[in-house]
């Protein structure tokens, strides 16, 4: 079950810190059709793909749009970002009881080994410099048969293209193209066991990249 935080809800609590961007509900409609699009196919890649629906990491959470979903999917979720009070405000309007909200920096934050039946991450990764301390996070916390499920844009020229006729800048920490970092998992012990275009109608130039993966 995919739900969608309505677009007055969104800028009632949307604080200009990007947690919640404005793409999402004060852009054009396409450019927002397709950034929600994202969070629905990861939804349903999870509801196949996670076999066990336990306890779920919601890696750099943002601000929270996601969390109404993910509490419907799983019995408790984590999320974990440097900024969680748009987040918090979403818990608060959806009445989520099952949230686990941790205001912390995700690389010096300690979780137990094996904690997870899945972790996403939306958008996240292509935010690390170095991506290797990431990496060996999500690969510590995962449990052996979890599944790992990825957003990545992928900065090809269409993506670029868009930008500009929309007016939307590249976030000046963006650091890799969603191929460069499904590369990097790759050949640092994930697996791709599938991947989706997002949207569906540019399936020779998607703008993001969905992809599952396990423990190789």
């Amino acid at each position: 079950m995919f739900i969608k935080p309505s677009d007055q809800l969104l800028k009632s609590i949307a604080t200009g810190s990007n947690r919640i961007p404005r793409i999402y509900f004060d852009s054009n409609p396409i450019m927002s059709h397709v950034f929600w699009m994202r969070l629905k196919w990861l939804s349903l890649r999870l509801k196949k793909y996670s076999k066990k629906k336990n306890k779920c990491l919601d890696f750099g959470g943002g601000g929270g749009v996601f969390l109404p979903t993910l509490s419907k999917l799983f019995s408790n979720v984590v999320s974990i970002d440097l900024e969680i009070s748009e987040a918090e405000k979403i818990c608060s309007a959806f009445n989520l009881m099952n949230i686990d909200l941790i205001h912390a920096d995700i690389l010096s934050k300690e979780l137990s080994d094996s904690t997870f039946d899945a972790i996403i991450a939306a958008d996240v990764l292509e935010h690390f410099k170095d991506l290797k301390p990431a990496v060996k996070k999500i690969n510590g916390w995962l449990k052996t048969d979890g599944v790992l499920v990825t957003s990545l844009p992928t900065e090809n020229w269409v993506y670029v293209l868009l930008r500009l006729i929309f007016g939307v800048k590249k976030p000046f920490d963006h650091y890799h193209s969603g191929y460069e970092v499904e590369c990097f998992l790759k050949n640092n012990g994930f697996e791709r066991v599938h991947r989706s275009n997002v949207p569906l109608y540019f399936g020779i130039l998607p703008l993001y990249l969905i992809s599952v993966w396990r423990k190789s």
